[in-house]
């Protein structure tokens, strides 16, 4: 979840999302039936159940059958571009959802993004992407939001990531 404060509390027109992987991702992999999801809440923390976090119905803004990540190193940004742009209307917080099956080639991969501590609830995990609940967690990963407009970039957490 991405509160409106720090989303900077303005409409914004989203094209993008990127994760910062640590010097730990140095894998290949391919993550099956990959998905990320954005939608609004009006909860201030999370709860381990993950239908019961969206305000509405979430968006499906980037999908891919077989996504191939190859050649991921630390320092440098992996961008999603959206199918369509994303309009945050800012009058709730964002609710964002990674999703896969896998992965599965090898079967250990892992992107393991770079962190840090929120001072809430703000990112639930689980280890199937039809999980119904999870762990709540206040350590989240770092994200840069690319926007349409030219604004100042910015990093925030997340929620279903097993980054």
């Amino acid at each position: 979840m991405v509160t409106v404060e720090n989303m900077g509390g303005v409409p914004v027109e989203l094209s993008a999302i990127a994760f910062m992987p640590s010097d730990y991702s140095q894998k290949t992999g391919e993550y099956n039936d990959f998905s990320i999801k954005l939608g609004y809440t009006d909860l201030d923390e999370l709860h381990t159940r993950f239908e019961t976090n969206w305000l509405s119905s979430p968006v499906e803004i980037y999908s891919e059958a077989n996504l191939q990540l190859e050649g991921v190193t630390g320092g440098e940004w992996i961008v999603f571009e959206f199918d369509e742009p994303f309009f945050y209307s800012s009058s709730s917080n964002l609710l964002y959802e990674l999703s896969w099956n896998g992965p599965v080639d090898p079967p250990d991969s892992r992107i393991y993004a770079m962190t840090w501590e929120d001072t809430a609830n703000h990112a639930l995990v689980t280890a199937t992407p039809n999980g119904e609940t999870g762990y709540l967690t206040t350590v989240v990963p770092n994200l840069l939001f690319v926007t349409t407009e030219d604004l100042q970039a910015s990093t925030f957490g997340s929620i279903k990531s097993s980054f």
